[in-house]
């Protein structure tokens, strides 16, 4: 079963760039998003949300809608069983070297805007050593189009989970747990929050597999 699953995922991964005109053509219609990205940028944020929809969407009777909202609710449950049992049991269902294969198809220099190697501890001559695993920058592009989003749209998804962010310099899975619960089915037509899912559970994947804690 397990093969088969990998072997599906990477027949939807292969079919990403075909299905990535309308995701992007949805992106280019949204004002905020053609607004604050150019054509490059929003095919590059495309291809995220592709990549990530093949990952979880595999039952192609669902809606999109329906995928998103269906596996958030897996993770809000997942995440209540996880504090009564005081065990981590959620595992991203993210094929990881599919998602650095990702990484290679986006926009070197765009990429930056999104995700950045953190600098923590010190190497052995007493320098900043960065790391080799991607976090979320939070001076890149897409932070701040967070922001905007929720200050122009008066979204407080947005806005919420931004200011938590500014202050934490982290995607607080408790905080995004809260407010996904306000979600309802419609609210996932919205592409913007497509885009956010789509970003957040790539970087529970990547803490996932490979976060460590500095070694001093």
């Amino acid at each position: 079963m397990q093969k088969l699953i990998y072997f599906l995922s990477i027949l939807l991964f292969i079919n990403c760039d075909k299905k990535e005109n309308l995701t992007y053509s949805e992106m280019k219609e949204d004002k905020l998003l053609s607004e604050s990205f150019n054509d490059n940028e929003l095919q590059n944020l495309a291809r995220i949300v592709d990549f990530f929809e093949s990952q979880i969407c595999l039952d192609k009777n669902v809606s999109k809608e329906e995928c998103y909202f269906n596996f958030n609710q897996e993770r809000i449950n997942t995440a209540f069983k996880d504090y009564e049992t005081k065990k981590n049991e959620f595992i991203v269902p993210i094929n990881y070297k599919l998602q650095e294969k990702l990484y290679k198809k986006i926009d070197s220099t765009f990429f930056k805007e999104i995700w950045i190697n953190p600098v923590t501890g010190n190497d052995i001559t007493g320098k900043p050593k960065k790391r080799d695993w991607y976090v979320l920058n939070l001076f890149g592009e897409y932070p701040k189009f967070m922001k905007k989003t929720g200050e122009v749209n008066n979204d407080f998804f947005f806005k919420n989970i931004y200011e938590n962010f500014n202050l934490s310099n982290q995607l607080s899975p408790t905080l995004t747990i809260i407010e996904t619960q306000k979600l309802s089915i419609k609210d996932y037509k919205d592409i913007k929050k497509k885009l956010y899912f789509s970003i957040y559970y790539l970087n529970l994947k990547e803490k996932e597999v490979k976060y460590k804690y500095p070694k001093k």
